[in-house]
């Protein structure tokens, strides 16, 4: 052996673990244990799949809030109409019953309009109806009184009439009845619109017809007079030296606001 050579021994073998390593891999572990546990204990996954599409669930609810608005405002209509009465032929009931007093030819017209953004329908309606009116001569509403006074040398028969009213539902010829309906480019709610006015045209003529009633008063009363003039007739109550003049009022009139009326017959007896 070479007295100049040298031998380099190198010691390759581990020095022993310390237990102070080891307890803290095993502090590490039990804190992520613990900490994991606690996660999932506040954070289930239902939670976090909830809190994961929250943002989702908002952007679908303000879309629905949006296209409701949208649906609203194309939806939304202004609805109008205009009623036109054209009042004709009034006359006395051709009978002297004890019901009918007058009758009155009605001609109504009425428009019926539906605006929408993406059009307008219009319904117009024509008919002609006749209206009758009546006064109840027993029951409830049958308030009849009836005197006698003298007047400028005339006998007169004063009767207190019940009010009166209009026999319901109007009738009309069905084949009077005319409907125009018009629709706009992007309409189709032409039909639903001639039904519906349709349906309208007896309470419509209801209305009229007692807001028409005014215009049968005089008719109404030469019905009445001939009624109580036949009735005094019956007694032996009418005639020279006895009642030969009648005058009716309604319950809304005064007596002299009231015509008297001489009959014909009368005159000449």
């Amino acid at each position: 052996m070479d007295p100049t050579e040298i031998t380099e021994i190198i010691d390759r073998r581990r020095p022993p673990a310390s237990r102070v390593k080891y307890a803290a891999f095993a502090l590490v572990g039990v804190t992520l244990i613990v900490c994991t546990y606690r996660f999932f204990l506040h954070f289930t996954p239902r939670e976090l799949a909830g809190a994961a599409t929250a943002p989702f669930e908002k952007s679908v609810t303000l879309t629905g809030k949006f296209l409701q608005y949208a649906g609203n405002f194309l939806t939304t209509q202004h609805a109008s109409a205009r009623t036109e009465v054209e009042v004709a032929r009034i006359t006395s009931a051709e009978k002297s019953g004890p019901l009918i007093v007058a009758k009155q030819d009605i001609i109504l017209n009425f428009t019926n309009v539906d605006e929408r953004i993406f059009g307008t329908t219009s319904t117009d309606v024509r008919v002609a109806a006749k209206a009758f009116y009546f006064v109840p001569l027993l029951g409830p509403g049958a308030d009849w009184k009836i005197e006698a006074l003298e007047k400028d040398g005339v006998r007169v028969c004063v009767v207190h009439a019940p009010a009166m009213r209009v026999l319901t539902p109007i009738s009309f010829d069905t084949r009077s009845v005319e409907i125009k309906t018009n629709t706009g480019t992007l309409r189709t709610n032409g039909q639903e619109m001639s039904d519906a006015a349709l349906g309208e045209i007896t309470p419509r003529l209801n209305r009229e017809a007692y807001r028409e009633a005014g215009n049968v008063r005089d008719a109404a009363r030469k019905t009445i007079a001939t009624f109580v003039k036949n009735w005094l007739q019956s007694s032996n109550s009418w005639g020279a030296g006895r009642l030969n003049a009648i005058q009716v009022i309604f319950p809304d009139e005064k007596p002299f606001n009231a015509d008297i009326i001489i009959p014909a017959a009368a005159a000449r007896e």
